[in-house]
């Protein structure tokens, strides 16, 4: 009985202890770094689907032909194909947010005098490239900006070996603005978890490149990130680097601690455990 009630004790003393440090370990990871599953439905290939992809290649050619007044046409023509129930159904809580951002912002760039024709371009091309990944996910034209992006981070790279910070800056804009003309295509293909986390690179870039002290250390741990996320976004890698989560390497070392730990409990758990069976014997 003794032995019973201290086995009990200890079991629930260690249980409790391995419960913290599993918390730990989520506790480790930094704010804005939360990894999210992926939450896309499958497309269902339908009329509706197909008349909003036409709607926002026709809006896209109108807009590179500078015929801004017939866009506009086009907007509406967009929005309301995106409002139907069978578009709707195809797509994620993410997508259906996103998209709808990409049709404001067309609207907007369309409607506003003091847009650019850059803007009015790079808004219906990330439409266009929503709406084609809706209608043709086994070959979406999202896929085409992989050698771009890539050739982006090389350029990153390029900056600050020769200690350029300030082409380093430059080309952390541009490597955003690319991005961007991308993400929401990225949500539509169901990429919810890969987007998630290449947001948070960038972020992140961006501000090493914006600070006024250069932390070579942390520029170069985030520069060895970039290929690996954007393999993963783009499906090129499948290996554990290219899937797991940016974390800077600090809290790498305190949730390699905390595994640690826990392993550790459990060895001690399990040699108890057969010390405990000896002795009964």
């Amino acid at each position: 009985m003794i032995w019973g009630r201290g086995f009990r004790i200890t079991l629930r003393v260690v249980s409790s202890i391995v419960l913290s440090m599993v918390l730990l370990l989520f506790v480790c990871v930094p704010p804005g770094i939360a990894v999210a599953r992926d939450q896309s439905k499958p497309t269902v290939n339908t009329k509706e689907i197909q008349k909003l992809d036409q709607a926002a290649a026709i809006l896209y050619r109108d807009v590179m032909d500078g015929n801004i007044e017939k866009a506009r046409a086009d907007v509406a023509e967009v929005s309301r194909w995106f409002s139907t129930g069978q578009v709707q159904a195809a797509l994620s809580v993410e997508a259906i947010h996103a998209l709808s951002g990409s049709i404001l912002e067309v609207q907007q760039a369309t409607q506003s005098v003091q847009a650019s024709p850059d803007e009015w371009v790079k808004a219906a091309a990330s439409l266009r490239l929503a709406t084609d990944a809706l209608a043709h996910p086994r070959q979406p034209l999202w896929q085409q900006y992989y050698k771009i992006l890539k050739e982006d981070v090389s350029g990153l790279n390029t900056q600050f070996a020769k200690g350029n910070m300030k082409g380093f800056a430059a080309g952390a804009a541009v490597l955003e603005d690319h991005y961007e003309t991308i993400r929401t295509a990225a949500l539509i293909h169901g990429k919810t978890s890969e987007v998630v986390r290449t947001d948070s690179w960038i972020s992140y870039v961006k501000g090493l490149g914006d600070q006024q002290s250069v932390d070579a250390s942390a520029i170069r741990g985030a520069l060895e990130q970039g290929n690996p996320t954007f393999n993963a976004l783009f499906g090129r890698e499948k290996d554990a680097t290219a899937l797991a989560p940016f974390i800077p390497r600090e809290s790498e070392r305190r949730a390699e601690l905390a595994i640690g730990t826990i392993v550790l409990l459990v060895l001690t758990y399990v040699g108890y455990r057969k010390y405990r069976t000896g002795f009964s014997r």
